[in-house]
């Protein structure tokens, strides 16, 4: 059986190893029309700032590494139609400008995502970069050899907004933030987001709100200001635009592949889509909520992997199943990690959920204990029973500990009584003789027992 595997960063590497994997018999080709696969985008940021000094650190693995596992990788070759019916495909070859066709007994659809660029006055000016692959990164870094910036401006306020903003503090480039919305990271809840807001402030990052890009200014071809929908003017000789993704599915949609209500390709548990025989994976593809059981869709390199897994197994003949998402996410700027597990308080209430919420501060060692680092932890309850809906952390210290645990309480449907029971390792290196997390919990337990008795 031949499958094929549109795609090669994340989700569709690890697809077509684990295709490999349950049947080595199977023949697998990989089409992407990049020059590299199986490359951490997310590591990105972190070249370009020096902290990762090689770049080929960052790919995983090169076509030849797969072809020892007889799995036959091409670059820089575009799938540029789907035929169904026929179970053919239209391949260009991007090095010598040639179309061949190649048929497929089963097909893995692993086109990814790509940045959201404004169409607007100036966008194609030099010095105007987003940040998703190699060669984003290539231009990232030429820009930084050659003009050497002194001034940028990120448009967007998410993730990768907010890694560059430390990146280029470390490049001693003065950096602005705007961001459409009425607080950065929209996602979060407000008195969590404004930590890490007045984090940014005290690290010199100018911040606009409430405010988008309205046109971009150069002189001789590169960018030489911003211009805001307010109407304010920023110099900058880097724009990063970071505003987010949408999913890569035009292919599929000239398949007539169903595309779902987010606009991402609708696939069921076990990653194939409406047309049997044909997965889709990663970044290009829907998946569910595993809270709410809505449909949503979540780009993260993560899922990406998870997915391509179940969908390489299937594709071979297995029979695996991806039960869905709680978004668990984590990020670093400057000094501050931020993480989130589930649904936010606001994001609760949307969901027509009755959400109940404690904040409190903790510390990821004993407080005798030198180094002791700080954070702030908030947990998301139902009112109705208790049960955990949702995590937040941002500090200096475990945090990444306290968001893993708060979604593993996610997936074992764990009520706040629970969690405060916790069994959690402690020795006063490692953690205060209760978790934070077991506080906090505990908190919110009383919290909720208390209105329970006055309700």
């Amino acid at each position: 059986m031949r499958i094929i595997v549109i795609g090669g960063v994340a989700a569709g590497t690890k697809a077509a190893a684990k295709a490999h994997r349950v049947d080595p018999n199977n023949e697998i080709i990989l089409y992407q029309d990049e020059s590299e696969v199986s490359y951490s985008a997310c590591g990105l940021p972190y070249v370009i700032s020096g902290v990762i000094a090689d770049e080929r650190k960052v790919i995983i693995r090169q076509p030849e590494d797969f072809a020892k596992d007889g799995i036959q990788v091409f670059i820089r070759h575009r799938v540029l139609g789907i035929d169904t019916g026929k179970q053919q495909l239209t391949v260009r070859n991007l090095q010598n400008n040639t179309d061949f066709i190649v048929s497929y007994d089963r097909l893995i659809i692993a086109t990814g995502a790509r940045p959201i660029v404004p169409n607007i006055e100036g966008i194609t000016l030099e010095g105007v970069l987003t940040l998703r692959n190699i060669a984003d990164l290539a231009r990232f870094k030429t820009l930084l050899s050659t003009v050497q910036p002194q001034k940028a401006v990120i448009i967007g306020a998410g993730y990768i907004g907010l890694e560059l903003a430390e990146t280029f503090h470390e490049l001693n480039i003065t950096t602005t933030i705007i961001e459409k919305a009425p607080r950065i990271l929209p996602k979060s809840d407000p008195e969590m987001a404004q930590l890490v807001h007045d984090h940014l402030l005290e690290n010199q990052v100018e911040i606009i709100l409430g405010d988008g890009l309205a046109k971009l200014d150069g002189n001789n071809g590169r960018v030489t200001s911003v211009e805001t929908e307010c109407g304010k003017i920023i110099p900058a000789d880097l724009v990063v635009i970071a505003i987010g993704a949408k999913p890569n599915v035009e292919l599929a949609k000239e398949a007539d592949i169903e595309l779902g209500i987010t606009g991402a390709i609708a696939v069921d548990s076990r990653m194939e889509t409406n047309i049997p025989g044909i997965y889709a994976a990663g970044d290009c593809c829907e998946t569910v909520n595993r809270i709410t059981g809505a449909t949503t869709w979540m780009p993260l390199g993560d899922i990406a992997n998870l997915q391509g897994r179940v969908a390489g197994e299937n594709v071979a003949g297995g029979d695996a199943h991806f039960p869905g998402v709680f978004g668990t996410a984590i990020f670093k700027t400057f000094k501050l990690t931020v993480a989130m597990t589930g649904l936010s308080e606001q994001s609760a209430l949307e969901s027509g959920l009755d959400p109940i919420s404690i904040k409190t501060e903790g510390s990821d060692r004993a407080r005798y204990y030198p180094g002791k680092q700080d954070f702030s932890l908030k947990l998301i309850a139902d009112r109705k029973d208790g049960r955990l809906l949702g995590a937040q952390a941002i500090g200096l210290g475990s945090v990444d500990k306290m968001i893993d645990i708060a979604a593993t309480a996610l997936l074992g449907k764990l009520t706040c009584s629970d969690l405060e029971n916790a069994d959690l390792a402690y020795s006063p290196p490692f953690s205060p003789v209760l978790s934070p997390i077991i506080v906090a919990a505990g908190v919110l337990h009383s919290k909720l027992s208390k209105l329970s008795l006055t309700g």
